[in-house]
């Protein structure tokens, strides 16, 4: 009988090892195993807090990232005796995270170079977005996948698909919270030279003047926008095209070189090249060591341009021609940026 006992009793034993709990020597460990089961978009896992406010918890953990942190729904946890679990519903499937890293990664890739400065990837992402998508007034699509799936979307979606975007790209950004004229809105925060600028792709689109591209607080402020400012880092400036413009259009390189003197002016969602004679520039110019082309109106075209019988390929959104590049994975062009047929 005793034998029996004490067989019964290890049985027990080795059954409680196995559906123990994970131990956590310290917070950050506990952090660590929160984050990475949320990161990989588990729906379901066993955590080892057993406080009041572990819900706070687990979105204080997940606020180290703001596209994640948007991307919860719904938790629930719940405790039977010494299990804890907690059930987390996302946005988004993991199957449709997966499509939207693929997706956006391509995308990134085909309108940025590493030769481009962060103002000039930030430019090319803004107006990419701006020209795929469009407000979703039912107010349904609310993520990065609908947004790609069905072209539409909210300010969440545009907010959130720029915030992974500019990652991406190497760009730190922030998505902001908060309000405009009182109706829940969010929008980006981007970081350039060290300095923090509002970015609201969502009303660039709608209004089409890229009003809030680069903005200071000031500036939303007085438009009605709204948020928590002790959340977020001050944007004490506009950002300055002229006092940027070498790291702006040269992808800091060290030595510039240009055929035309003049400035970039963004108007009505386009962009010139006003030289300082007064004029637009036109035609085919070396502006900081990249190609671009300006229409016969001195608007910066991009994509496929056929010109003096050979094409080219300016990229969307920066407007700088591509060199030694395959386009779309398979167009091919070579260092004087004319297409290999």
């Amino acid at each position: 009988m005793r034998n029996v006992i004490r067989n019964l009793l290890l049985g027990l034993i080795i059954i409680s090892a196995i559906m123990g709990q994970p131990v956590f020597a310290a917070d950050n460990d506990l952090n660590s195993y929160v984050y990475n089961h949320l990161e990989n978009w588990d729906t379901e896992f066993q955590i080892d807090y057993y406080k009041s406010d572990v819900l706070e918890v687990v979105q204080n953990i997940a606020k180290d990232d703001d596209y994640l942190m948007r991307s919860l729904e719904k938790m629930v946890y719940e405790r039977v005796g010494d299990k804890a679990t907690l059930k987390v519903t996302y946005r988004t499937t993991k199957d449709q995270e997966l499509y939207i890293n693929q997706e956006l990664t391509k995308i990134v890739n085909s309108i940025t170079t590493n030769g481009m400065s962060d103002f000039d990837k930030v430019k090319a992402i803004n107006e990419y977005l701006i020209n795929r998508f469009e407000y979703d007034d039912s107010l349904v699509s609310n993520n990065a996948y609908s947004a790609l799936t069905t072209g539409k979307t909210t300010c969440q979606g545009y907010a959130m698909t720029a915030y992974k975007m500019l990652k991406l790209a190497g760009v730190e950004n922030k998505i902001i919270i908060g309000n405009l004229d009182g109706v829940p809105h969010g929008w980006n925060l981007v970081k350039l030279n060290n300095k923090w600028y509002h970015l609201d792709v969502t009303n660039n689109d709608a209004l089409g003047n890229n009003k809030y591209f680069l903005r200071q607080d000031k500036v939303l402020k007085n438009d009605g926008f709204t948020w928590k400012e002790s959340d977020y880092p001050e944007c004490s400036e506009d950002y300055n095209y002229e006092n940027n413009k070498a790291s702006s259009y040269a992808g800091l390189l060290s030595e510039l070189k240009s055929n035309k003197d003049g400035r970039w002016n963004l108007v009505n969602s386009a962009w010139y090249f006003m030289e300082n004679t007064g004029r637009y520039a036109t035609g085919w110019n070396v502006i900081d060591n990249n190609w671009y082309y300006l229409g016969n109106d001195g608007i910066m075209k991009t994509g496929w341009i056929y010109s003096n019988g050979k094409w080219y390929y300016c990229y969307p959104g920066s407007g700088a021609m591509a060199l030694n590049s395959v386009i779309d994975g398979k167009y091919r062009v070579d260092s004087n940026g004319a297409w290999i047929s």
